[in-house]
């Protein structure tokens, strides 16, 4: 079973979230504006690149706009194996989280 990072897992709900408006400037606002952190370009770019290379993700270019200088937009989607993924670490964490119904009383005398 390949393991996401917590930022792969991130960016893909984030693309998820956008709904075919997710470009890498788009991602990373919705990143920083939901996890208050900044994030690189370039840390963004690898997590794209291991989601697309993993299947996750595939790529579409959009029309070319003038504030770019012209050039398109790489638009970012969700692959069926990226949504099953996704599907896959929620099952996970909700069953890693049952064992800890009780968290905070269990540690309630914790400094």
């Amino acid at each position: 079973m390949k393991i996401l990072t917590k930022l792969e897992e991130n960016v893909l709900l984030m693309i998820l979230k956008l709904d075919g408006e997710a470009y890498i400037v788009s991602i990373k606002r919705g990143l920083e504006d939901y996890l208050r952190s900044s994030f690189s370009f370039g840390a963004l770019y690898l997590s794209l690149n291991r989601l697309i290379r993993d299947g996750y993700l595939k790529t579409s270019i959009g029309e070319s706009t003038s504030t770019k200088g012209g050039r398109a937009k790489k638009y970012y989607h969700l692959t069926l194996k990226g949504v099953e993924k996704l599907r896959e670490v929620q099952s996970i964490q909700n069953i890693m989280w049952e064992n800890f119904e009780n968290l905070t009383e269990d540690f309630k005398d914790a400094k």
